[in-house]
């Protein structure tokens, strides 16, 4: 998808991260793009270049869009897939993966949908193959022996903003923590906390010791990281 429409929508973000972290899963964002963050929860950086490098006659796919690049990717997180013939624009293209058998995010300045490439199939395919090579595979043993996991329900959402934000990870704990307050901070009476406990630990969000490094990058991606680091300050 276009990087700038993902840029627009923090719920977006928030279900891209949700979604590319599944085994089997690419979420590959191109050009156009805004200049400033991609992801709150990443480092990546987009910025405006007025110089372009000039197009050669080279065979990488690199070389032949070099002419069209207009904008920078700066960051750290995650892996680069870099190509040295492009000196300082040489990482055009940045993934990252929430393990090792996720799925993954990417982001390219590279305009794969250029009519230069029209009579170079062959060249997009490799690109997108080598994305593929670090993307993780579902397992097909494991796909027919578990049950399809259930879907988070809009409620499991605020009771992983009540783990983050009182640093807690079971349905009991956040029960007890709630009922310390004289006047209630939050109405989870009508939650069934076991279960939306369950889904977010199917999901990978959570874990016996709080919030997966995947939990907190949906959190932070999502409208609901203001509140969750409020309410972090207050408990």
């Amino acid at each position: 998808m276009a990087g700038e429409q993902l840029q627009e929508l923090q719920e977006l973000q928030a279900e891209g991260i949700a979604w590319g972290r599944q085994p089997g899963c690419t979420l590959l964002l191109l050009p156009p793009y805004k200049e400033g963050s991609i992801f709150s929860s990443l480092d990546w950086v987009i910025k405006l270049t007025s110089q372009p490098m000039a197009c050669s006659t080279q065979a990488s796919l690199e070389m032949i869009l070099a002419g069209e690049l207009s904008h920078q990717l700066q960051g750290s997180d995650g892996d680069c897939i870099s190509d040295s013939s492009l000196n300082n624009l040489t990482c055009h293209t940045r993934y990252w993966k929430a393990h090792s058998n996720s799925g993954l995010i990417a982001v390219t300045t590279l305009p794969i949908w250029s009519i230069s490439l029209l009579d170079h199939a062959d060249k997009v395919l490799a690109f997108l193959s080598e994305l593929d090579k670090y993307t993780g595979k579902t397992s097909a043993t494991l796909a027919r022996e578990e049950p399809q996991t259930e879907p988070l329900h809009p409620e499991d959402i605020t009771v992983l903003v009540c783990c983050y934000g009182f640093d807690l990870s079971t349905a009991d704990s956040l029960s007890e923590r709630l009922r310390g307050y004289a006047v209630p901070l939050l109405n989870l009476a009508c939650f069934d906390l076991p279960e939306s406990i369950h889904r977010l630990r199917c999901e990978g969000l959570i874990y016996d010791m709080g919030l997966t490094e995947t939990g907190l990058a949906f959190l932070r991606a999502s409208k609901y990281w203001p509140f969750a680091e409020n309410l972090k300050e207050e408990a």
